[in-house]
């Protein structure tokens, strides 16, 4: 762990980190609805390289889907080299590389950040965590530092916030800053899911209208996984200890699993044929609950 802590500080990714046991966070700032993006510190996240990059010096290019960009993607490719080879729009590219920045930086935070409450809710009644506070501004910060998103908004901020970006050429993000955040004090895998839209709108779109959909997962390896328009499959990449991103996996089709496990138990209760579903796997809901309790 230490030589990742020197690897990330070397990028000033982690500038407030300055040993094995800094572990302590500065205090948090709830976010509510008067949430202000300009109260956010460009030092906390981005190193000189990304600081330095002016909005007049990226060029939006038109999205179009090529077979022959596919082909070129290979395994071991870092993140900048496959995003180049899979799409020619430098927007969309620009986004996804800054995601991915923030991605592992919160990789870090989640395994030293407070998992205490701050005493606040969101909008859906779910209490924030200071680690979930702290991953919401980091992704913000990342979708401000692209100049390609026009408009965000979050599980933890579900206001459209304006970012900068352009509406011809630019993208709205909507995104979970860290799904599962109650159990990460329990040390299982939580993550990050965005999804990514053309333009400015963030109502009345579906999820076939996205340009791309990644998600960040925080387990015994960190990893970054996305799919994009046009292009097949989903493309893992994962968090190597020097701080870079490595693709490793793509997969194009889902097999036949050996593992069912059942998420939204409520829905049990007015879909019949997924409590069938569930029922044929793990027998009734009463006996899924003590086979639960038992591995507990």
């Amino acid at each position: 762990m230490e030589t990742s802590i020197t690897c990330y500080t070397r990028g000033t990714f982690l500038s407030n980190v300055s040993s094995q046991r800094s572990t302590v966070l500065p205090s948090l700032p709830s976010i509510s609805r008067s949430f202000n993006l300009r109260s956010l510190k460009s030092s906390s996240l981005f190193g000189e390289s990304l600081r330095t990059v002016s909005k007049s010096s990226l060029k939006v290019s038109k999205t179009k889907s090529s077979s022959s960009l596919i082909t070129r993607c290979e395994i071991g490719d870092s993140l900048e080299e496959f995003l180049t080879k899979a799409t020619p729009d430098k927007g969309l590219i620009r986004l996804m590389v800054c995601m991915g920045e923030a991605l592992r930086t919160i990789a870090f935070k989640v395994r030293t950040a407070s998992c205490g409450g701050t005493a606040c809710v969101n909008s859906f009644g779910d209490e924030q965590l200071a680690v979930d506070l702290l991953a919401n501004n980091l992704l913000f910060e990342a979708l401000n530092y692209s100049h390609f998103c026009k408009y965000a908004c979050s599980e933890e901020v579900p206001e459209l916030q304006d970012m900068g970006g352009p509406v011809e050429g630019g993208f709205s993000v909507a995104f979970d800053p860290l799904d599962g955040s109650s159990i990460v004090d329990t040390n299982f895998t939580v993550g990050t899911i965005f999804g990514v839209w053309p333009g400015d709108k963030l109502t009345g779109v579906t999820g076939r209208d996205q340009v791309a959909a990644a998600m960040g997962i925080y387990g015994p390896r960190t990893t970054y996984i996305l799919a994009l328009k046009d292009i097949p499959g989903t493309h893992e990449f994962l968090l190597l200890d020097e701080g870079k991103w490595q693709h490793v996996k793509d997969t194009t089709q889902i097999g036949e699993g050996k593992i069912f496990s059942p998420g939204n138990l409520r829905a049990t209760s007015d879909n019949p044929a997924y409590d069938k579903e569930r029922n044929t796997h793990c027998g009734t809901l009463e006996e899924w609950c003590r086979m639960s309790t038992r591995s507990l």
